[in-house]
């Protein structure tokens, strides 16, 4: 499993994305509500918030599967989790920026910067660190 990965680093590279996906796509779907009073979202939100939460255990599940059998030839989900980081990073920071943080009861916090700063980051780990593996 873990000589599949090319090592314990990039093993742990791909289990942090893992492990935020599946933390994320639970809390959003079987929590939803707890959730959205925690980001002061508001209760039109909950569609949304299910439909963040399918995308992100989607993406945990199939990130433990490449844990549990090899990350070769999964270069094209990597390329599409690099881009969502990067999109979600800025629209985070833009978000947090804006108009919609000043609303009363909206709780905009830096959560959403960080995650996805985090996500960013380990992708790029990932496409670079790992290019002679995911691109197999």
């Amino acid at each position: 499993m873990i000589e599949a990965n090319g090592g314990v680093v990039n093993f742990i590279a791909i289990l942090i994305p893992t492990l935020m996906a599946l933390y994320y796509g639970f809390r959003c779907l079987f929590q939803t509500e707890a959730a959205i009073t925690e980001w002061g979202i508001g209760a039109a939100s909950e569609q949304m918030v299910k439909i963040c939460g399918c995308y992100a255990l989607t993406q945990g599940v199939m990130y433990a599967i490449i844990l549990f059998t090899s990350p070769a030839g999964a270069w094209e989900l990597f390329a599409f989790s690099t881009i969502w980081a990067a999109l979600f990073l800025y629209f985070s920071y833009t978000t947090k920026n804006s108009a919609w943080a000043e609303v009363e009861g909206v709780n905009a916090t830096n959560e959403p910067i960080i995650v996805s700063g985090i996500m960013l980051v380990v992708h790029i780990y990932i496409m670079s660190a790992m290019s002679g593996i995911i691109y197999a």
